[in-house]
């Protein structure tokens, strides 16, 4: 029985999903605090809560995790020329692991760690 490949050759069974920001200077922060607003909530305390996040408040867990699950398809929906979706293998991780380690990426993860830091 024949596997799906794709351009690349690698089986799709063996791949999965990276969403990224098609543009360099956009915020995935800025994203979800719009639609933390547009919903209602209140992204000081979401952005706080994330930052004091240790694992063991089950509440407030439940709460982040299901506010980022909805804020993602917000910007699926309402932003979809913001996304990339990118279907890798764990080569490609692996490769983008050692870019970052190289501190190729290192300035963007600088970027979006400072906007964030208004919230805190």
């Amino acid at each position: 029985m024949a596997t799906d490949q794709d351009a690349s050759g690698a089986p799709e069974e063996h791949k999965h999903l990276h969403v990224r920001l098609s543009d360099g200077r956009s915020s995935v922060y800025d994203l979800v605090t719009e639609y933390l607003q547009s919903s209602g909530k209140a992204p000081d305390w979401f952005w706080r809560a994330a930052g004091r996040l240790e694992g063991n408040d089950a509440d407030n867990l439940e709460e982040l995790i299901t506010s980022a699950f909805e804020a993602g398809a917000y910007v699926s929906h309402e932003h979809p020329e913001d996304l990339q979706f990118l279907w890798v293998t764990e080569d490609d991780c692996e490769r983008e692991r050692r870019n970052e380690e190289r501190g190729e990426q290192r300035e963007a993860s600088r970027k979006d760690r400072s906007s964030l830091s208004h919230y805190a």
